[in-house]
Parts: structure tokens; sequence; C-alpha cells
């Protein structure tokens, strides 16, 4: 599955209150280490169709990483029902996200490799 963007406030909110697991990478265009890890996170989504994989862009939807407090890119949050359950800030944790996702909650994820 492909990874999707969410685009306001309220698709934020109506994709982390979904029935599957979410992960969503924050991001901006001017950050180059995003870039280079958008090409992970991009192999994971196509891997693992058990979650659904969203990329937000920081300078395009303020208020939710404003809310959030995200401060470093790229970061990674993960949310089970509309409860955050992990957050992984930075570009070496891309594929840790996945492993700590998979072993915390026992869904069979993939790692890129």
């Amino acid at each position: 599955m492909p990874v999707v963007y969410i685009t306001s406030m309220a698709d934020f909110e109506s994709v982390i209150n979904g029935t599957r697991p979410v992960i969503i990478e924050f991001w901006a265009e001017w950050c180059a280490t995003c870039r280079s890890v958008s090409t992970i996170f991009d192999q994971l989504a196509a891997q693992n169709p058990a979650a659904q994989f969203y990329r937000l862009d920081i300078e395009e939807v303020r208020e939710v990483p404003q809310a959030l407090g995200v401060r470093s890119l790229p970061a990674f949050k993960v949310y089970v029902k509309g409860v955050q359950i992990g957050e992984l800030v930075g570009a070496d944790q891309a594929q840790l996200i996945v492993s700590r996702f998979a072993r915390d909650h026992e869904y069979k994820l993939k790692l890129v490799s």
C-alpha cells in the first residue's frame, strides 16, 4: 500500500482513530535527511499491508506537529485505535520503528533489508 499524505488536522484525527495500526512520518521538503529516509518509509509501507503508512509535511499542515510537539525531523509516530504507542526521531531509526511496533503489538511486519 502506498504512503498517503495527511493534509489537515481533521484528516490526521480521522487517520489515527481508524481500526488499523498507523505509522506517520513527519517530514519537510527542505530536510535532506527526511528525503533520504522517505525512500525507506515507502518500502516499509509496500511490504507491510497490516499497517497504514502516512506522511505529513510539517510546512503544509503546521497545526498537527505543533499540537504534538514535533521539534526534530524526521519523526515517526505510531498509533493504534487513536492512542500513540510509539515515537522515534531521526533518520537511523526508520527501520526500528517497525521492528519495535511489531514486537510490542505482535504484528508481523517486515523490515527493509
